[in-house]
């Protein structure tokens, strides 16, 4: 498959079919929390790269194996808003699914003070998107933005679209330690949201690896902020692990029995397997949490190796 990947065991989604329209990697940020590492192409000039035929007959053979999915979800390696048509990429499919599985659109925010791009949102069920800093300076550090995206043009444009899209928008803020998760802006992030005012909050932690070291606020400190944001916010948490295991029985032992062979990177085992990079991502996060394999670094590149 050249456009979809899962269904993925999601956090805040259930059962998730991915749509990966920015593969590799094309970002407006290069987020210092990135499981992707490094942005070879960071833009905010939008492109065209679907066929939308294709996508459909994909979509179709995947419902037919796949028929219990909570969500199909536009995100993958990059920023979808970067992809021209996102109204008739959910119009399409929406119209495989027969209009059965709802949309969910994740983005970073930069482009939504564009009215075109909004407008071409209205098609979701469901949009997350992101906000990681309430200052400039935070912003500058945990975002890493391409030079014309403000911190000013994202509050404006989630403020927009909250006035016009009628479906739901999940707010999330990643909270990463000494970056953004003072007390100071929490509250900062409190004026903001009484203005944009979502429909919820979720808090995300940079819980799988990433390319840069990153660290976890402390819990203390979590529920602090929690308690200023205010009733509407949630803690997005790891999976249980009996919902862990429903998921790829197939690709896990795949990749254990692989890395059992030899130490290997992300990419290699996306080749070798032929699995979708994010399919890998999420396996990884599963055996990691199980404590199957570990990671390590030699040379300044991440391989992954298991416990026994």
């Amino acid at each position: 498959m050249d456009y979809f990947y899962g269904p993925v065991p999601s956090r805040r989604l259930g059962f998730s079919l991915g749509v990966d329209l920015t593969s590799p990697k094309v970002c407006s940020f290069e987020c210092i929390y990135c499981q992707l590492g490094a942005t070879p192409h960071k833009t905010i000039r939008r492109f065209s790269a679907i066929d939308l035929g294709k996508l459909k007959k994909e979509l179709s053979t995947i419902l037919k194996r796949h028929p219990h999915i909570d969500y199909i979800t536009i995100s993958g390696s990059g920023e979808p808003t970067l992809h021209k048509n996102l109204d008739k990429i959910i119009k399409a499919i929406k119209g495989v699914g027969n209009n059965k599985y709802p949309v969910c659109v994740i983005t970073n925010s930069s482009l939504l003070h564009r009215k075109d791009i909004r407008r071409e949102l209205r098609q979701a069920d469901l949009i997350i998107p992101s906000l990681d800093a309430a200052s400039p300076r935070t912003f500058i550090r945990i975002n890493r933005p391409y030079k014309s995206v403000t911190l000013k043009k994202i509050i404006k444009g989630l403020i927009a679209l909250r006035k016009e899209f009628k479906g739901k928008i999940w707010l999330e803020i990643m909270l990463v330690k000494g970056i953004n998760d003072t007390l100071a802006e929490a509250k900062k992030f409190k004026e903001l949201i009484q203005k944009i005012k979502p429909d919820k909050i979720q808090l995300n932690l940079p819980i799988r690896p990433t390319a840069q070291k990153v660290s976890l606020p402390d819990k203390e400190r979590i529920e602090k902020i929690k308690k200023i944001l205010g009733k509407r916010v949630e803690v997005a948490s790891l999976l249980s692990k009996k919902t862990r295991k429903k998921f790829y029985p197939d690709a896990k032992h795949d990749i254990v029995k692989f890395l059992k062979r030899r130490p290997a990177t992300i990419k290699d085992l996306a080749q070798s397997l032929r699995l979708h990079y994010n399919e890998v991502l999420k396996c990884l996060d599963m055996l990691i949490t199980d404590k199957k394999i570990r990671e390590y670094k030699h040379e300044g590149r991440k391989y992954f190796i298991t416990n026994d």
